[in-house]
């Protein structure tokens, strides 16, 4: 049984290559770490040491599917078109 550390390592060897990302299912997470069981803490202890790496990793609410892939590394304001995005009006409270 690979603790998530381990885990997080192997998927970052294997897949840190991979820029637009991949997924694994549910029992792909299963079988290659050697769990029968894993908690939600074990997923987020993956994204914990990928994220140090420049990579997370989340899952659908469902989790049947883990979503590996590289973190941006560009701030939104950067990006061409920036300067024509606003921010959101305020919220208008309804009066009863």
């Amino acid at each position: 049984m690979k603790s998530a550390k381990e885990f997080a390592g192997w998927l970052y060897g294997q897949f840190k290559d991979r820029k637009q990302g991949v997924y694994l299912t549910k029992e792909d997470v299963a079988t290659l770490s050697g769990r029968q069981r894993f908690t939600h803490e074990f997923i987020t202890d993956i994204h914990y040491e990928l994220a140090l790496k420049g990579m997370g990793f989340v899952t659908d609410t469902h989790r049947e599917k883990f979503y590996l892939f590289h973190l941006p590394s560009e701030h939104w304001q950067h990006q061409d078109g920036a300067s024509r995005i606003h921010t959101l009006p305020p919220a208008k409270h309804k009066t009863p």
